[in-house]
C-alpha cells in the first residue's frame, strides 16, 4: 500500500517534471536560437552535385552573395518554403546571388526526386552524412544562411522561410557589397 502511494506520487512528480520542461522549451521561438556562426566565417565545404555533375565548394562561390538552403523531401515546411524560393531564385538568377540548396541526410533518389518535383533550378548538393550541416549548426530543415561576399555569414533563419525575409536579407548583403 505504501509502495503503491510512493510509486504513484514519483509518477506524478515526473510528468509535472515533463510538463514544466516542455512548457518552458516552447515558449521560446526557434527564429530567436542564438547560435556561433553568425558573424563567422562560413565553413568551408565542397560537395556533390545532387545529379552527379561534379562538386560544388564554397570557395567557388567567393565574391558572390550565397543564400544556403538545407532541405529534404521529407521536410513538410521546406515544401511550405519551396515557393517562395522559387521566387527569389528567377529574380537573382542572373546577378550576383548564388542559391545552393543543400539536400540533409537522405538518400540521392529521393533528392533528386523532390528537387524536379519542386522545381528547384538551382545548385543542389548532397550533404549525405550531415557533416555540412554540422558545421553550419543546423538543428534540421529547413535552415537557410546568408553568407556574403566576404565569406561570412550574416545570417540564419531557422524554419520555413518566406519571400520577403529572403529578398531583405539578400539586399542588405549586396548592400554591403557595394558600398566596399
Amino acid at each position: 500500500m505504501m509502495l503503491a502511494r510512493v510509486v504513484r506520487i514519483g509518477v506524478v512528480v515526473g510528468i509535472l517534471a515533463l510538463v514544466v520542461t516542455l512548457a518552458l522549451a516552447f515558449r521560446r521561438d526557434p527564429h530567436d536560437i542564438r547560435t556561433g556562426t553568425v558573424n563567422k566565417p562560413a565553413p568551408a565545404f565542397t560537395l556533390q552535385r545532387l545529379d552527379g555533375s561534379g562538386q560544388v565548394s564554397l570557395a567557388d562561390l567567393e565574391g558572390k552573395v550565397v543564400v544556403m538552403n538545407f532541405f529534404a523531401s521529407w521536410c513538410l515546411p521546406c515544401i511550405q518554403e519551396n515557393p517562395a524560393l522559387v521566387r527569389v531564385y528567377e529574380r537573382y538568377r542572373s546577378s550576383d546571388v548564388v542559391m545552393v540548396g543543400v539536400n540533409y541526410q537522405e538518400s540521392r533518389e529521393n533528392g533528386i526526386a523532390y528537387v524536379e518535383r519542386m522545381g528547384m533550378a538551382w545548385t543542389t548538393v548532397a550533404d549525405d552524412d550531415g557533416r555540412v550541416a554540422l558545421s553550419y549548426g543546423v538543428f534540421g530543415p529547413p535552415e537557410t544562411f546568408f553568407i556574403g561576399t566576404d565569406g561570412i555569414i550574416a545570417g540564419r533563419h531557422i524554419g520555413p522561410i518566406d519571400e520577403e525575409t529572403l529578398v531583405t536579407a539578400i539586399e542588405k548583403l549586396r548592400g554591403q557589397a557595394s558600398s566596399r
